[in-house]
C-alpha cells in the first residue's frame, strides 16, 4: 500500500505549525516584557514547532484524521512544542519497553 504525498497539505501544516511556535513565542514575551528576545529565539521556537507538528501530522495521516483536525491538531502541537514531544517520547519510550516485555 502506497501513500502519496500531497505536498500543499504538508506545507499549510508546517506553516501551522510554524506560526503556532512563533505565536507562543510572542505570547511568552507579553507575559514577561523584561525577556530580551533576538531572531534566534524566534528560529528556534519555529524550528521546534515545526519538527513537533510534521510529527503530530504524520501521527494523524497515519490514523485517518479527518484534514481540518490534522491542521488544527498541527497547529496546536506547535503551538505547545517542547511538552507534546515530552508526551509522545513517553507513549513511545512505554510501547517500546512493552514490546520488549512481552
Amino acid at each position: 500500500m502506497t501513500m502519496r504525498i500531497n505536498y500543499i497539505e504538508v506545507l499549510i501544516n508546517i506553516v501551522l505549525a510554524s506560526f503556532g511556535g512563533l505565536v507562543k513565542r510572542v505570547t511568552e514575551l507579553e507575559k514577561n516584557p523584561r525577556k530580551k528576545a533576538s531572531v534566534s529565539y524566534y528560529m528556534a521556537g519555529s524550528l521546534i514547532s515545526t519538527f513537533v507538528g510534521i510529527v503530530v501530522y504524520i501521527l494523524c495521516k497515519n490514523f485517518g484524521v479527518s484534514q481540518l483536525l490534522t491542521a488544527g491538531l498541527t497547529a496546536l502541537a506547535g503551538y505547545m512544542g517542547s511538552p507534546v514531544l515530552d508526551l509522545l517520547s513517553d507513549i513511545a519510550k512505554k510501547k517500546i519497553k512493552k514490546g520488549a516485555e512481552g
